[in-house]
């Protein structure tokens, strides 16, 4: 009994003790040759997710995490106190509500996800439950889209697991408040309801997870008899369908990176009758881009044709809709980018960034005059909200602030009056104490100016000792808005600065910003995020040691690389579902999304310039060899703590990109951390065998997550 007893004890200390120390890679090289590149690939093993030894080794290395992280408990739990606590409203928010057919549609939130109601207009007594997102985000499943049949009586909404970005189509009977039982559509990407409540139009993705069919169903039929109605044959396009405004016409959009087509049928085509009569636009050519939209006879298209790379409005009658005839209504000026349109019967809403400024201006379709919304602040994020009614002068479109989180406003394009519907103010949070303001760096370089939004308190001075949180993402024109972000007001109270570099790859400035960021001139983006930093530090903002970054899928490629140039730059890193590894990536052209984003990196399978450039510049394959006593120069120092999160379920970037980055740090650079470098400097990875890419509707999970990943920051950052 007694040995048995020291048995089990030594057994436990054991296991203690492998807890703590990180897991030794297993190493299995793997060699390929590009145009006379060999590149050998010790971890290509890890790709496989059904082998064995990769589930292990992803299992040591959350252990690992998990008991270096114990120290941090009591924080993570006063963080999602904190965060919950923001998240609670100083008064109750009435429900945003969408008036159709007599009813009343809205929604109330719930720790687990929003739940869809509805009743009779001014009949409190007649609510009625439609969708509950509880019952879904408890078994890892969440709702993608939710659409109401043209009568009102069919709700069709869109099921997927986490991380598969496709999923079930349902139907509900909302006369008895049933779901079908047998109908159901399989592999659904998007859908929208033909004009009638008997017809369902959806796209299907293949394997490389690119939308490239559309179907037909009607509904009390079988799957297997739905009816094609298009089929995209280039890989590198990618297919939705949508309605214009008006209802007369669903349009077959045909998009890749840099080239739209797009093809239009009678909204009110009856498919008992066969497929419906396709009409092309414009024939698909490199570097043209449009979008189109219907009212009184006319297609209202927003395009960047005639080398108008910001975009305009252009309009042509449905008799003579060639290119030749587009008329221009409203061309972005030099400073500004068009984002997006609506249109409704008597105006045009036309979203624009000026000077990387969000700016809504309303533009009467009868009269030409063009009035401007004024915004209640300069530094926010604005998109359209949900205007199905095309019929209306009001507008309502969603605005969010470093300090207000996402809030609904109505205008009124004809009296010009703007009427908040939803102000979602933070509960114990004076706005008065802090600033908003945009500074600029100058690219080391080639003396590009570089946009910095600044968020911290009014106080702060300038003395190179605040902690700072900068963040980017300079990617497929994706810009880093100032909008709000739960996250940083833990921080923002703890006296941290909050840093939005806006680098090249992103679209800020424009079209000209995101092309000088992409494909052979990516470069730029790395070293303008090194610029900003540069001039943070060098203006007395911070210092090094109290320098943190995260990066997100293609903004941790951005933090990988820059990582790689100049490690001496930060104390800590997150990066989440990071692209670490794009030259496997582009390589492979049955990956998910590979063949689509050629425009973005370039391919490497046809060029050897294309092959060398994205092999100079990506994160895996430029991890240093680094012992700490042999380094001679302080820009080779890395002094950082890291943590990498990966989900086992992402398709657009796979698990394998930070667990291989993770391995060859590990191999490469084990000297610089815990428990090997006497210091307390952490490597650390967090995969998720549940999780895609994308975060989840559940709300508690979310703030779980991120109180873990605020602990890390400030732990490392300051405690260190």
């Amino acid at each position: 009994m007694l040995k048995s007893y020291y048995k089990q004890l030594f057994l436990k200390q054991f296991h203690n003790y492998f807890q703590r120390t990180p897991p030794i890679p297993k190493q299995i090289p793997q060699t390929s040759n590009y145009f006379g590149n060999e590149r050998v690939d010790e971890f290509q093993w890890m790709q496989d997710p059904n082998n064995i030894d990769v589930q292990k080794y992803i299992i040591s290395e959350n252990r690992f995490t998990d008991k270096v992280m114990q120290n941090t408990e009591s924080l993570q739990k006063q963080l999602q106190y904190e965060m919950k606590k923001k998240l609670i409203t100083p008064v109750t928010l009435p429900p945003v509500k969408t008036i159709e057919n007599g009813y009343e549609y809205y929604t109330k939130s719930s720790s687990y996800g929003d739940i869809y109601y509805r009743r009779k207009m001014f009949d409190r007594s007649s609510e009625e439950v439609l969708l509950d997102f509880n019952i879904f985000t408890r078994s890892n499943k969440t709702i993608k889209s939710v659409l109401l049949s043209t009568d009102h009586n069919i709700l069709a909404y869109l099921v997927e697991q986490e991380g598969n970005e496709v999923g079930t189509l349902y139907f509900k009977d909302l006369s008895r408040n049933l779901n079908f039982q047998k109908e159901k559509l399989e592999g659904v990407f998007n859908f929208l309801w033909g004009t009638n409540t008997h017809t369902i139009y959806y796209t299907v993705a293949d394997k490389q997870l690119r939308p490239y069919k559309v179907f037909a169903h009607k509904i009390g039929t079988m799957q297997q008899i739905d009816l094609s109605i298009f089929e995209e044959k280039d890989q590198s396009a990618f297919v939705d369908i949508t309605y214009t405004k008006d209802k007369s016409f669903i349009m077959i959009n045909s998009n890749t990176f840099i080239s739209s087509e797009v093809q239009f049928f009678d909204a009110h085509h009856d498919i008992s009758m066969g497929k419906p009569n396709l009409t092309l636009i414009e024939a698909r050519v490199p570097g043209l881009e449009y979008y189109v939209d219907h009212h009184n006879g006319y297609f209202y298209i927003l395009t960047n044709a005639d080398d108008t790379k910001n975009f305009k409005l252009v309009r042509s009658s449905l008799a003579n809709f060639g290119r030749k005839n587009w008329e221009t209504i409203y061309a972005a000026k030099e400073s500004e980018k068009i984002e997006d349109v609506e249109i409704f019967h008597n105006y045009a809403t036309i979203f624009i960034k000026r000077e990387g400024l969000p700016v809504i201006l309303c533009y009467n379709l009868w009269t030409l005059e063009v009035d401007q919304i004024e915004l209640p602040d300069k530094f926010c994020v604005v998109s359209p909200g949900i205007n199905n009614n095309y019929n209306t002068d009001i507008v309502r479109f969603t605005y969010s602030s470093p300090f207000i989180s996402e809030s609904i406003y109505d205008y009124n394009m004809q009296t010009r009056n703007l009427l908040p519907i939803r102000i979602h103010s933070i509960k114990d949070f004076d706005s008065n104490l802090y600033e908003c303001y945009r500074i600029y760096a100058n690219n080391n370089l080639d003396g590009t100016k570089i946009p910095i939004t600044l968020l911290h308190k009014k106080c702060l001075v300038l003395n190179n000792n605040n902690p700072i949180l900068v963040r980017s993402y300079g990617a497929y024109g994706i810009s880093t808005e100032p909008e709000f972000q739960l996250e940083h007001f833990p921080l923002l109270e703890r006296g941290w600065i909050i840093a939005l570099a806006h680098v090249r790859g992103g679209s800020e400035l424009g079209f000209s910003w995101y092309d000088q960021g992409r494909n052979m001139q990516k470069m730029n983006s790395f070293n303008d995020f090194i610029s900003v930093i540069e001039h943070l530090i060098s203006s007395k903002y911070t210092n090094s040691s109290l320098l943190s970054t995260i990066g997100i899928s293609a903004g941790g490629l951005l933090t990988g690389t820059v990582y790689n140039m100049r490690p001496d730059l930060f104390r800590t890193i997150i990066m989440k579902v990071p692209f670490l590894d794009p030259l496997s990536s582009m390589l492979n052209p049955d990956l998910p999304l590979t063949r689509v984003e050629y425009h973005e990196w370039g391919n490497p399978a046809e060029s050897k310039e294309i092959y060398d450039y994205i092999a100079s510049y990506t994160p895996y394959d430029n991890i240093k060899h680094y012992h700490p006593s042999s380094s001679s120069s302080t820009n080779n120092i890395s002094n950082s703590s890291i943590l990498v999160t990966a989900g086992m379920h992402d398709q657009r970037v796979n698990y394998w990109h930070p667990l291989k980055w993770i391995a060859r740090m590990r191999l490469r650079q084990s000297d610089c951390y815990y428990p090997y470098s006497g210091k307390n400097n952490l490597l650390i990875l967090k995969t998720d065998f549940d999780k895609g890419h994308f975060v989840g509707n559940n709300h508690s999970d979310k703030i779980k997550n991120l109180a873990f990943e605020l602990a890390f920051l400030i732990f490392q950052t300051i405690k260190y």
